[in-house]
This record gives C-alpha cells, sequence and structure tokens, in this order.
C-alpha cells in the first residue's frame, strides 16, 4: 500500500505508532502528503492528509509528542492567492489522532525570500532545516534555528564539516541531537544523491561525513532519512520507493571514527 508504481518518498510515524505519512508525486509533479491509519491493529487504506491534496506539500516532520507537525508546501500566504516558493508551514492539533488545524506559515526568520525544506525537529524543539541563505557553501546547505521561549531563532549555517559547495539536503536530526543523516550529490558516490552520517562532538562541532555504505547507498537515489520515534528503525527512500533498515547500522558508523 506504500511502495508502489507510484513515486513515494518521506516516512513519519506518530508516536504511538497509529498513523504513518508518507509522500506521493502526482504525474504532474505535485507533491501530496498522504496518511495512513492503524485501526483495531489492521492499518488503512492511505488516503490525502486533510491539509494536503491543493498545493505541493512534502518533507514532512512531527514533534515529539506527536502534536505538531512541520512540513514543505508552495501554498500561498494568503486563500486564493498565487503559489510562491517552497517555504515551511505547521499544522496542530491537541491530542494524537484527532483533525489538524488549518497551515500556519512561521513566517522570517525560519522562512526567508529562497525555498526551505526537510524541518527536522530535536527532542527539545530546535529545528533542522535546508534553505537558501547568503551564507551559503553551496546551492543549499543544512541551518540550525534554536528554538528558546517560544519563538525560532535565525537560522545558522552548520559550517563546513556539514555543508561544501555540493547540494546538501534532506537532513535528519537525531532527538538528542547527537548526529545528523543527510543526502548530498557530490564525487564519489554513486547515484544521484547518497546519504551520509555526521556525529556531533562534545564541543559541538560535527565530525567530517560518513560515507553510508555498505547496505545503504545505491546507484539510485537515497534521501529522506527519518527514523521512528522509538529510535529502533531507520527509514529513507531509495529510487523512489521507501526503505527501512534496524537503526543499530547508526552505531556502526559510529566506531569508524
Amino acid at each position: 500500500m506504500v511502495s508502489t508504481e507510484k513515486r513515494e518518498l518521506n516516512a513519519v510515524f506518530s508516536p504511538d505508532g497509529d498513523e504513518f505519512y508518507f509522500t506521493v508525486t502526482r504525474p504532474s509533479g505535485r507533491w501530496e502528503i498522504q496518511v495512513m491509519k492503524r485501526i483495531d491493529n489492521i492499518w488503512q487504506k492511505p488516503m490525502t492528509a486533510g491539509f494536503s491534496g491543493i498545493y505541493s506539500d512534502v518533507d514532512m516532520c512531527l514533534s515529539h509528542d506527536g502534536l505538531r507537525m512541520f512540513y514543505s508546501s508552495n501554498r500561498p500566504l494568503e486563500a486564493g492567492g498565487k503559489t510562491r516558493d517552497i517555504d515551511i508551514w505547521y499544522v496542530i492539533r491537541s491530542k494524537q489522532g484527532e483533525k489538524w488545524s488549518e497551515p500556519v506559515n512561521p513566517g522570517p526568520p525560519v522562512n526567508s525570500k529562497g525555498s526551505e525544506f526537510y524541518p527536522s525537529l530535536t527532542r527539545q524543539g530546535h529545528l533542522y532545516l535546508q534553505t537558501e541563505r547568503e551564507e551559503n557553501f553551496g546551492a543549499k546547505d543544512i541551518y540550525r534555528s534554536v528554538f528558546e521561549n517560544g519563538k525560532f531563532g535565525e537560522p545558522e549555517n552548520l559550517g563546513e564539516g556539514v555543508n561544501s559547495k555540493y547540494f546538501e539536503g534532506d537532513a535528519m536530526i537525531s532527538p538528542d541531537e547527537d548526529f545528523l543523516i543527510f543526502s548530498v550529490n557530490k564525487p564519489g558516490g554513486l547515484g544521484e544523491g547518497d546519504l551520509y552520517i555526521n556525529f556531533r562532538q562534545t564541543d559541538g562541532s560535527w565530525t567530517e561525513g560518513i560515507y553510508m555504505r555498505p547496505n545503504i547507498n545505491t546507484p539510485a537515489h537515497e534521501n529522506c532519512p527519518m527514523l521512528t520515534p522509538d529510535g529502533r528503525y531507520l527509514f529513507y527512500t531509495s529510487g523512489n520507493d521507501i526503505y527501512w533498515v534496524d537503526a543499530a547500522i547508526i552505531e556502526k558508523f559510529r566506531t569508524v571514527l
């Protein structure tokens, strides 16, 4: 019901494990977020998420209580307006399983004149994202926005340990902010994009990226990494389908440092 002849990406579970969100690429190229729900221990067929289906929506992530979902969309700021560059939006709810609110655009400093993709949240609520800013080393870089006093701060570039002159994106930060998995297209890789992992050091800096091979990267395009809420499984997209592996593989990469 998930990996079909269509082009699928993203993989997000609710903390209670009863909802699974993923994205389908329509023939027009528009992204649509879909949701599957588990009722009486049986997964129901996917359906379009209540806040998606009109504009191009992609790259969702859930807060760790499951009550706020961030995602990227080209929806207009005002109803009936023209579509625009990709911004980060969010929807909220008061309880897991309930209907989502109308989408909200957090505005600057999270969003800018460029496009923002792939929001990812730490347990403390800090936001990692892919964006186009003056501080970029390449076309798109990965940034971190600190959540403090109920607000997101100015996003800061993660620096050359992570970013480069190549295209970095789809960065998933671990809940405790101790490792980062992202996709990059640069020489030496197998496909259009490959997954790398960086570990955060005690001084806050990042190790050099470790190429996630064997077992993960292939000649296909690997992107959209996401951990399940219990941390047991790593989901990712490869060649327009969704795959998963035991997250214990992450510790194997840590041993090469």
